[in-house]
């Protein structure tokens, strides 16, 4: 199984959480967990997304997420919760 954090940051609005999600769905992964705010009008959202089957539906998320940057003008980032945690040390 790949996990993925996906981040995104911009301007808020409505249906913000539904394009990302949107995304997610159609590529073939699941949510997890997910967490959101709006600080002075500006969204702030992390999502925790699994994929069963790693490789081309993972390539498609990054694609869709693109043209959901476009579509909404937020900032998109896409991180492997793997290697986050590989070889890091825990702040204390």
């Amino acid at each position: 199984m790949t996990e993925l954090l996906i981040t995104a940051v911009g301007r808020d609005k409505p249906g913000l959480v539904s394009e990302v999600s949107e995304a997610v769905f159609d590529a073939g992964g699941n949510i997890e967990d997910m967490d959101q705010v709006v600080m002075r009008n500006i969204f702030v959202m992390s999502m925790l997304v699994s994929f069963k089957n790693p490789g081309k539906p993972v390539k498609r998320l990054e694609a869709l997420l693109k043209g959901k940057e476009r579509k909404t003008g937020l900032k998109i980032s896409v991180y492997r919760v793997g290697s986050l945690l590989r070889g890091g040390k825990h702040a204390r």
